[in-house]
């Protein structure tokens, strides 16, 4: 895979996981992902994926509506099985800009291409 297939793949994640597809969660991210928040005053939080997923799941059975799919990349790199993605999304939550700068670590393995590490970090 190559950076721009790799920007590719995160464009399809944004868009389902924005629409709250349980399903295509539960596929695209390892089961020993781990999530780390980082918020505007340091305070740090950590989300797995059954969390994730039970997140999703609250949002869909909600009839949430989606969050924003509004991404600027920055850099993406693929060596190998290895891939990360680094990009800020504005996720305009209620109308309000909530932009946050992403990190996205893939992973290629029997289940194919994974997020298995992802960060991000409040920028207001």
């Amino acid at each position: 895979m190559d950076s721009k297939e790799l920007i590719e793949l995160t464009k399809q994640l944004i868009d389902e996981a924005t629409h709250f597809n349980v399903p295509y969660v539960q596929q695209i991210y390892a089961d020993n992902l781990l999530i780390v928040k980082v918020d505007k005053n340091g305070t740090v939080d950590t989300m797995n994926k059954e969390q994730l997923v039970s997140f999703v799941k609250g949002n869909n059975d909600a009839k949430a509506t989606p969050f924003s799919t509004k991404a600027e990349f920055h850099y993406a790199v693929c060596d190998g099985d290895i891939g990360m993605v680094v990009m800020t999304r504005d996720l305009e939550l209620n109308g309000k800009s909530d932009p946050k700068f992403f990190t996205l670590i893939w992973k290629y393995s029997s289940e194919g291409w994974q997020v298995f590490k992802e960060s991000y970090v409040e920028l207001k």
